[in-house]
């Protein structure tokens, strides 16, 4: 089984458009392991939308519920 990242110590890097750069040290992610990776960048960012919703209602509900009693004061 190949490894989804791969230590570099040096090496040259060729982009699609013909340009080459010289990296010294860093790391290489499989397009497997950069799928996988990203997958679950994504996962975990939707769940933290998920439960970052019922803070957002509840602070919107707190909100609108100080605003009618100040708002009801005079």
């Amino acid at each position: 089984m190949v490894p989804q990242l791969i230590e570099v110590a040096s090496g040259t890097l060729h982009t699609p458009d013909g340009d080459a750069h010289e990296v010294q040290g860093g790391a290489y992610l499989t397009p497997e392991g950069y799928l996988t990776t990203n997958a679950q960048l994504e996962r975990a960012r939707s769940q933290e939308v998920v439960t970052n919703v019922p803070l957002v209602i509840g602070a919107a509900l707190v909100g609108l519920a100080l605003g009618f009693w100040l708002g009801r004061r005079e």
